[in-house]
């Protein structure tokens, strides 16, 4: 090849791919992106002064919850009064008790695997290999946050929309373009809201079949433009330094376990366990060039990545 190779994508998946290429490992889907900490308000504050010590409605529970959360009511069992209260809460049918159950659980350090910033990827390996029996919690809280999105919750259905642009399962990459669409005709307009609905269309565009999340599509496809090109060059004895995607198939899951989500927005949208191949066809200088790129569940909602030129096809 002569010089750096262009890749003729469209405009918002070369915008989505150059965001996460220099960012190792997924994020935890576990714990979509929740808001960034800040200093609590003085309103907050304030609401928690006047709450009652033990309250009994919902809305007061979610508020101690809340309160405890952000460290505003001293706690011993921080995250665990969080989660104890929310869940009360989410029990009377007050949807922000789901949302401060997932939030709870989101930000406890015993489910994050970054250390000063910096991404602690033997910390990520054994939150992956968390059993099944261990994840109560993390059922609870995903299940809490769907039931909040469902409520019409503020910020439930933009965290549950990067929750499933997060996390690897069929299907998700519709139901981030479906969440982010009804979110942005409701009004709620920000920039990270539009860029996941932009990123989800484009690849339900390009590669209806595929299986992967939408992070872990984007993950994968600088690796398979590459094999794509190093393919041509196999195939034709030339060179060529263009490569777009024409089409993606994809094989079934092999050993699928999937996180025990009951709830009708979330389940089946967590893959635990499981492998799959997707077949993607490049157009390189006008050759058309196979690529096989396997995907296998880390268990904490990314993917392990290969891709090669398929020279059997």
């Amino acid at each position: 090849m002569k010089g750096p190779a262009r890749l003729l994508l469209p405009a918002a998946l070369l915008a989505a791919i150059g965001a996460h290429a220099q960012v190792p490992p997924p994020a935890p889907a576990a714990s979509a992106p929740a808001p960034a900490a800040s200093a609590p308000s003085s309103e907050l504050r304030q609401l928690c002064a006047a709450l009652p010590e033990t309250p009994t409605d919902g809305r007061g529970l979610a508020q101690r919850a809340q309160c405890v959360l952000t460290g505003i009511t001293p706690s011993t069992r921080r995250f665990a009064e969080a989660r104890e209260l929310a869940a009360k809460a989410m029990e009377q049918g007050e949807p922000t008790g789901g949302f401060a159950l997932y939030l709870a659980f989101a930000n406890d350090p015993a489910n994050m695997y970054r250390r000063d910033g910096k991404a602690d990827l033997e910390a990520y390996r054994k939150l992956g290999e968390r059993p099944l029996s261990d994840r109560a919690e993390q059922v609870a809280a995903i299940e809490g946050l769907a039931f909040a999105a469902g409520k019409n919750h503020p910020g439930a259905g933009v965290l549950l929309a990067s929750y499933f642009y997060e996390t690897v399962a069929p299907q998700n990459v519709m139901r981030v373009r479906a969440m982010t669409g009804l979110l942005l005709r409701n009004g709620a307009r920000n920039a990270p809201l539009e860029k996941m609905q932009r990123e989800a269309a484009v690849i339900e565009k390009t590669a209806p079949a595929t299986k992967a999340s939408v992070r872990s599509f984007l993950d994968a496809y600088l690796p398979a433009t590459t094999a794509a090109l190093q393919g041509h060059a196999v195939q034709t004895a030339g060179t060529c330094d263009k490569a777009t995607l024409k089409s993606v198939s994809a094989s079934d899951i092999r050993n699928a376990e999937y996180l025990p989500l009951t709830g009708k927005m979330v389940e089946k949208t967590y893959l635990v366990k499981g492998e799959w191949m997707e077949f993607w066809t490049f157009d390189a200088c006008g050759e058309d060039v196979p690529v096989k790129v396997g995907f296998i569940a880390d268990g904490w909602g990314g993917a392990g990545i290969t891709a090669a030129h398929n020279k059997g096809q």
